[in-house]
């Protein structure tokens, strides 16, 4: 789906985007209360991702991440405001004063990087998916490989001077898995 290499969410992280030591780091590997987790330089994402609808208060974020992993990701205050701080900084985020809290918002530039990520931030969002969409998700990927194989099978067997009758056989068979689909097809679309 993503290069590992420059996800957040691969296992050998190298980020090429912004790196940087210290607090934010280690606040990045905050495994949520259950299960959830933004694996290194992953949580500025889902920050960003939270502010995609509006601008929000610190707190408004957390809660939002909350609500959205049904309670199985809950970043602690020590992770989100030295991340904020830092997208501050480098200009994906602004900040600004409200009375005694600050509100965050996305800037521009903050949105294109949210954008290029789009697909980490899904997979991040995916753990969270009920566990009938995330087997129905492995599934279709499932198929979609078989179907290449599919392809590869016919075009691999055919090569060369194969005969009108081998030919025609392969297409019976293939013709007939349609048609078997297409039977599957409508019967669930009929219950």
């Amino acid at each position: 789906m993503f290069d590992e290499r420059q996800s957040g969410y691969g296992g050998r992280h190298v980020h090429h985007h912004h790196d940087h030591g210290g607090h934010h780091e280690r606040g990045g590997h905050h495994h949520g209360r259950r299960g959830g987790r933004a694996r290194r330089g992953g949580s500025k994402f889902l920050l960003m991702d939270a502010l995609r609808e509006g601008a929000k208060h610190g707190y408004e974020i957390i809660k939002s991440l909350e609500e959205r992993s049904g309670g199985q990701y809950v970043p602690s205050p020590g992770v989100v405001y030295p991340t904020l701080q830092f997208l501050s900084e480098i200009g994906l985020v602004r900040a600004e004063q409200d009375g005694d809290r600050r509100v965050f918002h996305l800037t521009e530039e903050g949105q294109r990087e949210l954008d290029e990520h789009v697909d980490e931030v899904a997979a991040f969002w995916g753990q969270f998916m009920q566990p009938t969409a995330a087997a129905a998700r492995a599934e279709i990927g499932f198929l979609e490989e078989e179907l290449e194989y599919l392809i590869r099978a016919v075009r691999g067997g055919l090569r060369g001077d194969p005969n009108a009758e081998q030919v025609r056989r392969v297409r019976q068979a293939v013709e007939n898995c349609r048609n078997e689909v297409r039977r599957i097809i409508a019967a669930s679309e009929e219950s």
